[in-house]
């Protein structure tokens, strides 16, 4: 059995107080009818710089959308049908039946070109990640191409379909960028400070498993009230989207194809990465010539941070966190205590009994992450303070679905 990565566990399990008048509004209706948005998520026409980006955009998780960013590069001037099945019609990829997502069915491997010539007709959608053969027509938008952002790319993802398609609610451990070659996207996104909102009652899978399309007030009361951003894409857009921010995705056709960058959520900003960079003065530059791997880190000192917010906390506050992290109703046993005592006293550099953020990005926690990880209690599945029964997924394998969260941004 493999050990899932400590930033798997994230702060989303929460009991919601339940309605008892009915009818509520927007009650079995599309996700989005029950409040009206907040506002729209902010429209850029140029793309940032990398320090911008980090500094207004990636520090602070707010999400943006560069429009029209994409339309210079040559996924989007070339990738039509005709193009696709010439030059990539032998590539394999997966291929799920059923456009609304719940995690539940099988994915089948088909070449690119079958699937080019059935997508329109056939209730389908393709997702994978882009094999290296093809990485050379995407191109990374200047606000990644240094400062750290390259040096931590984790996997670049397309999503093919005839539109139609709805994601689950669901949020995504790592940061990313989506751009749309063509179709449209509408967006339903809450900010993870909301996060008592929504109830993530598939929590190994990072999901809600609400039908988006008629939400049950009752059992989602947090819904009735959320406070939510739209976000319209159209080709050519590309949205960031902060790692941890709640979001549920409806796409259009007659055909809708986009492709996820994405990349591990930084801490810091390498100004000394874009003074030595080749790129730093480029406004695009392909995918290809950088390399894409899965990373683990940072892990639990990227949630603690993220957790404890601007002021320092003492022991009692980051046992606190520590619990609100760890999913498992079976909590805390003397060897997990004496691991995290000792792990708060390996950040609290400066022993005054408080530890700051600061303190938490200097200090080396991989040891310890490991030591928690093989101590403190998992659920089994089945366990009925975790599961239910219709969670089975026939034919999963773990980490297709439950890494980093990533299969809902259609």
């Amino acid at each position: 059995m493999s050990v899932k990565p400590f930033y798997f566990f994230l702060p989303l399990l929460f009991t919601l107080p339940s309605h008892a008048n009915n009818p509520l509004p927007g009650h079995l209706q599309p996700l989005g009818s029950q409040v009206v948005p907040v506002g729209d998520v902010l429209t850029l026409a140029q793309v940032p710089s990398p320090e911008e980006f980090f500094n207004e955009f990636v520090k602070p998780g707010k999400p943006v959308l560069f429009k029209g960013a994409a339309i210079p590069t040559p996924a989007f001037k070339s990738w039509t049908d005709d193009y696709l099945s010439s030059k990539f019609g032998k590539v394999k990829f997966d291929v799920e039946e059923g456009k609304k997502e719940n995690r539940s069915k099988e994915l089948f491997n088909m070449p690119l070109e079958e699937f080019l010539k059935s997508y329109k007709e056939k209730d389908i959608y393709l997702v994978a990640s882009v094999p290296k053969i093809m990485r050379g027509d995407i191109y990374l938008l200047k606000c990644i191409l240094c400062g750290g952002f390259t040096d931590e790319l984790q996997d670049t993802v397309m999503w093919f379909s005839n539109g139609g398609t709805k994601s689950v609610l669901h949020f995504d451990a790592i940061d990313n960028i989506n751009c749309l070659m063509s179709g449209t996207k509408e967006l339903f996104m809450v900010d993870k400070k909301e996060h008592a909102h929504i109830n993530i009652d598939k929590p190994d899978g990072s999901f809600s498993k609400v039908d988006v399309d008629k939400v049950d007030l009752e059992k989602y009361p947090g819904l009735a009230d959320v406070p939510w951003y739209k976000a319209t894409m159209e080709p050519g857009d590309c949205l960031f989207i902060p790692y941890r921010w709640f979001h549920q995705v409806r796409s259009y056709g007659p055909r809708n194809l986009a492709i996820n960058i994405w990349f591990t959520h930084r801490l810091t900003f390498k100004p000394d990465n874009c003074e030595k960079s080749a790129y730093k003065d480029k406004e695009f530059a392909p995918l290809s010539e950088f390399q894409v791997k899965e990373i683990t880190e940072p892990g639990l000192s990227l949630l603690l941070i993220d957790e404890m917010g601007e002021q320092p906390i003492d022991e009692k506050k980051f046992f606190e966190i520590i619990e609100k992290l760890w999913p498992s109703k079976k909590w805390m046993n003397e060897a997990a205590i004496e691991t995290l005592k000792a792990m708060f006293e390996v950040i609290d550099a400066n022993k005054d009994t408080l530890i700051t953020q600061e303190e938490v990005r200097n200090a080396q926690l991989e040891e310890y992450e490991e030591d928690l990880m093989e101590i403190l209690p998992q659920d089994e599945e089945g366990d009925e303070s975790v599961h239910d029964e219709d969670d089975v997924r026939p034919g999963d394998d773990d980490d297709k679905y439950e890494n980093l969260g990533r299969r809902g941004d259609l």
